[in-house]
């Protein structure tokens, strides 16, 4: 089990508010024991047939007792708890990377150019539509023992450069690079209203209260500092350029926020602010890390969405597409 299965993560909560997540949970009883799970899913839950428990199992929806199992042929005991999450998507299988988003690749490292709207890792009731799985995927191709390490995480919304592991000899000299900052991450993000600065450094507090991450200056929580630029202002927005030195959760988007700047689509921290565009317009254009083998200066750009080049266009044009609640075309995979 990884230990990004052991809990749900920040995405998993925006995803079961997005896509109403129903949630199926029992105890395993005496006429069930010893059976294979997609046997005791189907003995538990009524609507849910045997075929379409191996489905279920197959896409990561299945857990037990706590644990999530994509192992058919497990079997269950007596007392055991088996919980089911059903996405709005279900089962269905509809993502797969696009080579053409392989944006570095050597012996050691692959840089990956996230598509907006696919989380990065697996979620609750779902561990095959998500960044992760198909990259293992699509290396399990041409090698089936393909090894793929996980260092970093977009939000579901977010779109830009992404960093893996090809080889776990050189995850500690990754790891303690994110830990300890030395990585260089640049994004560009698109803010309600003009913030009034060309270059301005924020340092913050990030705390969690009440389920919810809030940003303040004086805290509890921990430190965030953020160096923003500002690249271009428009008729009600303005386009951002940011450089987080530390990497707390949804620290730039809870930043832009407290300083009444929310982030274009930004639905859980925006507000009627940042109503337009059908979803956060913050993408990561470029990772700076120091190869764990060369030992130089890699830096790894991705190119932005057609929807952040539409706005862009929209807004130099002068187009009222702000100040409508007409969604962005969602990018095709």
């Amino acid at each position: 089990m990884s230990d990004f299965d052991k809990h749900i993560s920040d995405d998993d909560e925006l995803l079961q508010q997005s896509q109403s997540v129903t949630t199926l949970s029992d105890t395993v009883a005496e006429p069930l024991n010893g059976l294979r799970i997609d046997q005791a899913v189907a003995g538990l839950f009524k609507d849910i047939s045997r075929e379409r428990a191996k489905k279920f199992i197959a896409v990561g929806a299945v857990w037990l007792n706590g644990v999530r199992t994509q192992i058919v042929s497990r079997t269950v005991n007596i007392g055991d708890t088996i919980t089911v999450y059903i996405g709005r998507r279900g089962f269905d299988r509809y993502y797969e990377i696009d080579p053409a988003n392989i944006l570095y690749r050597d012996e050691w490292l692959i840089f990956y150019r996230k598509e907006p709207g696919v989380p990065t890792q697996g979620v609750v009731c779902d561990n095959y539509n998500n960044i992760f799985a198909g990259l293992q995927r699509h290396l399990k191709q041409h090698l089936a023992a393909a090894y793929l390490g996980m260092h970093q995480r977009l939000d579901l919304d977010t779109s830009g450069v992404v960093l893996f592991t090809l080889s776990p000899k050189v995850n500690r000299s990754i790891h303690y690079q994110f830990k300890d900052h030395r990585v260089k991450k640049i994004y560009r993000a698109f803010v309600a209203g003009n913030p009034g600065f060309s270059q301005k450094r924020i340092e913050t507090f990030i705390y969690r209260h009440d389920g919810r991450y809030r940003c303040n200056n004086t805290g509890p929580g921990k430190q965030a500092v953020t160096q923003f630029c500002l690249l271009a202002a428009y008729d009600g927005c303005s386009l951002l350029e940011a450089q987080p030195e530390t990497g707390r959760t949804h620290q730039l988007r809870l930043q832009l926020a407290h300083l009444g700047h929310p982030i274009l689509g930004d639905r859980l921290y925006g507000g009627a602010k940042a109503q337009g565009p059908a979803r956060t317009m913050l993408h990561a254009v470029s990772l700076t890390v120091i190869h764990p083998v060369t030992k130089k200066e890699l830096t790894v750009e991705a190119p932005l969405f057609d929807d952040m080049l539409q706005l862009i266009h929209s807004t130099e044009s002068g187009s009222p597409f702000l100040c409508s609640s007409t969604p962005v075309p969602e990018q095709k995979r």
